[in-house]
């Protein structure tokens, strides 16, 4: 039997997408993502990474939105305000929007030290955003307003 005629094979499982149910309940964030993916493409893929990464590790329902407001809502915020700024080179506000968001997650799962919150922003960055989008990040130091976003996040 070929693959044309079983129809098993041509069955694909659709994995639910948590990104896209959480962009359906939050429009003005949905419209920002969709301004970032045109300025960066893959940077849905983040998003939708940091999603799945919040509903892996945080198992309580309520805890798994607060922990999307402060990474997620928070750097697409930061983005959108970047945005605003015309002063701001496109490198700049994804690092705005990158930063923010790894604070944020930082600032959600407890840490123990100063070292650990680097290697865990680091791993953060390892896991969540592609290998293109850190290459445009490489070298290119936090702005001023960048550093003030991260610090609320946190």
């Amino acid at each position: 039997m070929n693959s044309m005629t079983n129809p098993l094979r041509r069955l694909t499982i659709m994995k639910p997408d948590p990104l896209k149910h959480w962009r359906s309940r939050h429009t003005r964030e949905s419209k920002t993502i969709t301004v970032l993916e045109t300025d960066w493409p893959g940077t849905l893929e983040v998003c939708r990474n940091v999603v799945g990464y919040i509903d892996r590790n945080i198992p309580h329902e309520e805890f798994r939105e607060q922990a999307i407001e402060a990474s997620l809502t928070v750097a697409l915020d930061a983005y959108r305000s970047s945005v605003e700024r015309e002063n701001e080179s496109d490198r700049v506000r994804l690092r705005v929007f990158v930063e923010t968001l790894v604070a944020g997650l930082v600032s959600q799962f407890p840490i123990e030290s100063a070292k650990s919150v680097e290697d865990s922003e680091s791993e953060l960055t390892q896991r969540l955003v592609p290998a293109n989008l850190r290459e445009a990040l490489n070298g290119l130091p936090l702005s001023d307003t960048c550093q003030e976003w991260t610090r609320d996040a946190a």
